[in-house]
């Protein structure tokens, strides 16, 4: 009867030890995927039109990354600079006849992402820089919105749980000019690269 006793007891202690490792597990689990989603990571760029430059951009995850290390993103702040007009000057000037390329831009933006097909984004932010109008090239802050897509097009497995990938952007970009009746909408691309 003691011995029954004895091992209905340990039969109990290892039930309990087993229930409380696997809710300690479920508990882990949750905190590392909201400390993997909610880490911010740095992409960089290559920014081919408007303006043609570098970007950096700081973003979270909107899920976690699967075993294929897919790139979903929830948010990002860009930083970005260039020249302006150095491949589609021509079409700038098409609207703004007293314009001339030459001006270095540089930005900040806010990206808002939408867990879509194509990782579709709507944008908001502020670009600086000088700018060419009537021969002189000065100072003209700009609002710009962006609206736009962003696709995983290469990814190279480095470890068990860290990886590179390249993504290409495009979007459509409207820029007005705060102190200028200066704008222009046109197309802005490139290619960026991620390490996760």
């Amino acid at each position: 009867m003691k011995s029954k006793k004895i091992h209905l007891a340990f039969l109990f202690l290892l039930v309990c030890t087993s229930i409380f490792a696997q809710n300690k597990a479920k508990t882990n689990w949750l905190q590392e995927k909201k400390e993997y989603t909610a880490r911010w990571r740095v992409g960089l760029g290559a920014d081919v039109d408007e303006p043609s430059g570098v970007d950096v951009q700081f973003y979270r995850l909107s899920r976690i990354c699967t075993g294929a290390f897919s790139i979903t993103k929830k948010l990002s702040v860009g930083v970005y600079v260039g020249k302006e007009g150095y491949i589609m000057g021509s079409l700038i000037d098409k609207k703004n006849s007293d314009w001339k390329s030459g001006g270095t831009r540089y930005g900040l933006d806010l990206k808002f992402y939408f867990p879509l097909l194509l990782n579709p984004y709507i944008g908001i932010g502020a670009e600086g820089g000088t700018r060419n109008i009537k021969n002189s090239l000065d100072f003209y802050p700009d609002a710009i919105i962006r609206i736009g897509i962003e696709q995983k097009v290469l990814g190279i497995k480095l470890s068990s749980n860290s990886s590179l990938n390249a993504t290409i952007f495009i979007d459509g970009k409207y820029n007005k000019c705060l102190t200028n009746s200066f704008s222009y909408i046109l197309p802005c691309f490139g290619v960026r690269f991620h390490f996760l």
